[in-house]
């Protein structure tokens, strides 16, 4: 049912239950205990946002939170619809509510709905718990889910070697709770693969309208893959996004739209850093995904040699080998990926199947903190970063760790 039939059914179904109400007060009319009836059309979302931001994102939480407060202020919300807050920065972890009736302008506004007592956030059960609190307490027609911190893409996290050498932890697979209520990047982190387990352990067969990961470097077939039958669309990032992210007062109104809030998420992100510090943002449609990845084993396969041995210092690459002291490896574009190793026509058959798959915005460059050009070559950029088991990553542990992911033992090797 498109919009307009919404609105033309809403409208009728109001007069028909105006002329029922009429009919029925006179027999009635001694029951002031009836309900009040429910409105024509009432779908409902709840949207859940994580924040981990027990690290030095703590202060961004807090401007972040009033303008999701500005924009839950929008006459097109249903009245079920719901933002509920789990946030864990130097204070206790805790939970807020607020729908379109909330009439606060600041977090120090807020009551709390829940308190905790000081918990590992960056844990998977702790994100099961707040998962599990929220669809039972705003029950919702549909449901989205943003996790907001630190983060880095589909590698292990590195917190427990790092600590043992008294070391900074360069990691951040998801989320980076430090424990010592300081701005500390030094802490626990989360696992894909541990947040795969548990969202599809409380989700317990539903699926997310969608997964937006406000956060750096998360947007990778190998993260998108390990979520596939979490989330509808995976919304994220292949770059470093700026401290700021998202602009949450026009972020929380495409978020509740119901049809066409993936392309109002990823405009909403785009427009906002389009003209100043510049941002890729992409969207994966998971309910192609398996096709898509048949078909990548096959191209794989045919191209592996040719991979292996890319020169990638003329390729869309978001975070190059070398820096963060050689801690994360090359996150190479996709697209950039095929466009250096396949034919013309093997290229353009790639891009029809990767367009079923992939939706993508930049403006032309990306944020990041090094001293570098990130100028994005439209022709190389799906906005999607793939993993190359290279040679030279041979003194870490990037390529043993990258063949158990999921997306390795689906497309990389051959006995899968």
């Amino acid at each position: 049912m498109n919009r307009f039939f919404q609105r033309v059914y809403g409208t009728v179904a109001v007069m028909v239950y105006a002329i029922a109400a009429t009919c029925s007060f006179s027999a009635c009319s001694d029951n002031d205990d009836a309900p009040p009836p429910p409105p024509p059309y009432a779908e409902s979302r709840t949207v859940m946002v994580y924040m981990v931001a027990e690290n030095s994102l703590a202060s961004n939480a807090a401007s972040d939170i009033r303008e999701m407060l500005e924009g839950m202020n929008n006459d097109s919300l249903y009245a079920g619809d719901k933002l509920v807050i789990y946030l864990d920065d130097m204070d206790m972890p805790r939970i807020y509510v607020i729908d379109k009736t909330t009439k606060k302008s600041a977090l120090s506004d807020l009551e709390p709905d829940m308190m905790y007592d000081e918990v590992n956030s960056s844990s998977s059960t702790q994100l099961a718990t707040f998962i599990d609190y929220a669809k039972t307490h705003c029950h919702a027609d549909s449901y989205g889910l943003v996790l907001w911190s630190h983060a880095s893409g589909w590698l292990p996290s590195s917190y427990g070697g790092d600590q043992n050498r008294g070391e900074y932890s360069r990691r951040k697979t998801f989320g980076v709770d430090n424990g010592r209520n300081t701005s500390s990047n030094q802490g626990h982190q989360m696992n894909i693969d541990d947040m795969a387990d548990a969202l599809a352990d409380v989700l317990n067969g539903e699926t997310l309208d969608f997964l937006f990961f406000d956060a750096c470097s998360m947007q990778n077939i190998e993260v998108a893959y390990e979520l596939r039958k979490i989330t509808k669309y995976l919304i994220a990032s292949p770059a470093e996004i700026p401290a700021l992210g998202a602009n949450y007062k026009t972020m929380t109104k495409a978020m509740f739209r119901k049809d066409d809030y993936v392309e109002r998420m990823l405009s909403a992100y785009d427009m906002e850093y389009r003209d100043s510090y510049g941002l890729v943002i992409s969207a994966v449609n998971t309910s192609e995904l398996k096709d898509f990845t048949a078909y990548m084993k096959e191209v794989v396969w045919a191209h592996k040699s040719e991979m292996l041995a890319l020169n990638t210092s003329s390729m869309l690459n978001y975070l190059h080998y070398g820096e963060w002291r050689n801690d994360l490896p090359d996150f190479l574009d996709m697209q950039s990926i095929m466009l250096n190793v396949l034919s013309e026509d093997e290229f353009a058959e790639w891009k029809t199947e990767a367009d079923k798959v992939f939706s993508c915005k930049h403006a032309g460059r990306w944020y990041s903190i090094y001293k570098r050009r990130n100028e994005i070559d439209d022709a190389q950029c799906c906005g999607v970063s793939m993993f190359i088991p290279f040679n030279k990553y041979a003194s870490k542990s990037f390529n043993a760790d990258y063949y158990k992911t999921s997306w390795a033992k689906a497309v990389w090797l051959m006995s899968e």
